[in-house]
């Protein structure tokens, strides 16, 4: 069944909304009366029946990207995450679970709900990395000029107030992005000093 989520993203980010909707477009909805038979389905033919079910619910999913639009991911992660969660609805769906749309419904918002949690923490933990590193490079900076050499992991997590463990932690990620040359994490510290340097030049 994933397979209906890999070909709705197979396109161009170039006007992805308007192409998923153009593609999702091309499936009606369903009458009640035609999803109850789908949904009592059994055998060799229930693949097909989901199949048919997914993707003329696939407005659904659409409806809740769109709700969520410009909150950190893009609309098309945001739709392929709920295709998913839509394709696991269907799949695991009882007549227990409820009325049938109110638990695509809840499903695909959990899933999409669940990914934009986890980018904005990812980001909230890129940005405290970021933040530790400059610090962590202020204080060498600092203490390699009162002492005439470069300060010891003790040092420096006395002067910062941190654990030294942590301090190591940061100093073995900063060496091995230099080891490996992490070009893109280097450059970025070296555009937010940048950042920096312009901001205090304003002020």
């Amino acid at each position: 069944m994933r397979n209906v989520a890999q070909r709705l993203d197979s396109r161009p980010a170039d006007d992805e909304e308007d192409d998923i909707r153009a593609q999702v477009a091309r499936f009606s909805r369903l009458s009640n009366a035609e999803e109850q038979r789908l949904l009592a389905t059994s055998g060799r033919d229930r693949d097909a029946a989901n199949r048919t079910l997914i993707e003329h619910n696939l407005h659904l999913v659409l409806e809740a990207a769109q709700a969520r639009r410009e909150r950190g991911v893009s609309f098309g992660d945001l739709f392929q995450e709920g295709t998913v969660g839509l394709i696991s609805a269907v799949e695991h769906y009882k007549p227990g679970d409820g009325a049938f749309h109110a638990r695509l419904v809840h499903v695909i918002g959990v899933t999409m709900d669940d990914v934009l949690a986890q980018t904005q923490e990812a980001q909230r933990n890129d940005e405290a990395f970021v933040v530790a590193c400059r610090l962590l490079e202020s204080a060498q900076r600092l203490l390699s000029e009162r002492l005439s050499r470069p300060a010891t992991p003790a040092e420096l997590a006395k002067l910062l107030q941190w654990e030294e463990t942590r301090v190591n932690v940061i100093l073995q990620m900063l060496g091995g992005a230099e080891n490996v040359h992490d070009q893109e994490l280097l450059d970025y510290l070296d555009d937010l000093d940048d950042l920096s340097d312009i901001d205090d030049a304003e002020a």
